[in-house]
């Protein structure tokens, strides 16, 4: 993806802010974006979205105060002298060896992109050029050790999933198989807006559908409820869900409370 749509950038500007990116993932796969635009949004993606749009939540994250670890003098130096014409690995690896610390590529590629040092080696292919094995067949010994992993012509995967079979994301949601063909969330539905959907239509713009004892894969209308990112958010990090539905009915109306308190406030402040 080149970039992703308007609509969803925008939504991550005014949703971020005082959120981490894990709360963000939950909050935005409940916004029907998956439909629309057939994206499934992870913690990954968000964080890298934010690094990509500039945008900050301003939640505490990293090194703790006090814990931060201070690299050996003259190490921007050595890496300045050895970076030329080398790739990030090699780099990374003599960064090790001299100081005699664990230094790994990845942090090499972070250490070299926030001093701004350029190795000048570009490992991305250009438009039109060949790869070097391109039209070389394959040797008897390669071909005997991949053959038995190999894709033959029809030959469907062991984890194949039939229309109306169930999983699970990465996030614990219960999601079942629609359709063969599309992305993942066309070929996908969550259950519990699915279920939500039939008994009371469409899931209105801003809301979404969550659990009242907190369990994922109950999706019993009985158990789902509409809220919204404020209140969600509310919920969570007040401590005000629970596994007794009638506990987590009383957090709601507790947290439905402090919102109103809070905006009052807000709007006072606005007046004085």
């Amino acid at each position: 993806m080149r970039g992703w749509p308007e609509e969803v950038v925008t939504w991550l500007r005014e949703n971020v802010p005082g959120r981490t990116s894990k709360e963000v993932a939950e909050i935005i796969n409940q916004q029907g974006y998956d439909r629309k635009y057939g994206m499934m949004f992870t913690e990954s993606m968000i964080k890298g979205a934010k690094n990509r749009y500039g945008i900050k939540s301003g939640t505490p994250s990293g090194t703790k105060k006090g814990s931060s670890f201070k690299y050996p003098e003259g190490m921007e130096e050595y890496v300045r002298s050895v970076a030329q014409r080398r790739k990030t690995e090699e780099i990374a690896e003599m960064v090790s060896l001299h100081f005699g610390i664990e230094f790994s590529a990845s942090q090499c590629r972070a250490y070299k992109k926030n001093h701004d040092i350029v190795s000048g080696v570009d490992c991305r292919f250009r438009p039109g050029q060949e790869p070097p094995n391109k039209g070389k067949p394959m040797s008897h010994e390669q071909y005997e050790k991949c053959k038995a992993t190999m894709f033959k012509k029809g030959q469907i995967p062991k984890n194949h999933m039939e229309v109306g079979e169930y999983t699970h994301t990465t996030d614990g949601y219960l999601i079942r198989k629609v359709q063969e063909k599309g992305t993942q969330r066309e070929r996908f539905e969550f259950v519990h807006r699915a279920i939500w959907e039939e008994h009371n239509g469409p899931i209105p713009a801003g809301k979404m559908v969550s659990f009242l004892d907190g369990d994922k894969d109950n999706c019993n209308i009985e158990n789902l409820f509409l809220t919204d990112n404020e209140e969600h958010l509310e919920l969570n990090r007040r401590g005000l869900r629970f596994e007794n539905p009638e506990l987590t009915k009383a957090g709601i109306t507790v947290a439905k409370v402090r919102i109103a308190a809070r905006n009052r406030m807000k709007e006072a402040k606005k007046r004085e």
